[in-house]
């Protein structure tokens, strides 16, 4: 599986520019026993989350774009962690058997699109994945104002499609991509 690992603040700035991949065994902070269950403790749960994400289709565009080849067979699905890092995987039981599964498959169309489309389409999915994982959360929270509350908070911040629109005007992503490729 591939992870991204985000350095600490106290690394040199080409630690940063460069942001190592990491192959790992196991799944990575996602437990049975961890379930949040207030609205604060969800609500930094999404955000993480929303980070990864936002990492992936921000300065990291051109590497989740290399990731996505469509010519590898399996469905791959963008998933981010709640420790604000991201990786694309094989679809499977990857997340405990209650937690609602990513968009399964976003490799599969990425050729037959332009990049941008393809990138906010990715972005969607993830939206509402966030949102399903984050509303899941909030099922047990008490009918007063607390998924209310959760709602608001949530509502607060832009969506990652538009997060993503805000990144790339007009030819901008395809001229990062590119320079993935070349450092590759």
């Amino acid at each position: 599986m591939f992870r991204r690992v985000v350095p600490s603040s106290s690394s040199s700035s080409a630690q940063n520019r460069d942001m190592l991949r990491r192959v790992t065994t196991s799944s990575p902070l996602i437990r049975d026993d961890y379930i949040p269950r207030t609205v604060e403790h969800i609500f930094i749960n999404y955000r993480l989350r929303r980070v990864g994400l936002l990492r992936a289709f921000g300065t990291d565009v051109g590497t989740l774009y290399n990731l996505c080849d469509p010519g590898y067979k399996e469905n791959l699905s963008l998933y981010g962690y709640p420790d604000g890092t991201w990786d694309v995987q094989e679809a499977r039981m990857l997340l405990p058997p209650n937690l609602p599964e990513p968009t399964v498959g976003i490799n599969l169309a990425r050729d037959r699109m332009r990049a941008i489309d393809w990138v906010t389409v990715v972005a969607e999915h993830c939206d509402s994945w966030l949102l399903s994982l984050a509303f899941l959360f909030g099922v047990d929270l008490s009918h007063d104002d607390s998924r209310e509350r959760l709602f608001e908070r949530i509502n607060g911040l832009p969506t990652l499609a538009e997060k993503v629109k805000e990144y790339y005007p007009g030819q901008l992503i395809q001229s990062r991509i590119q320079q993935a490729n070349l450092e590759n």
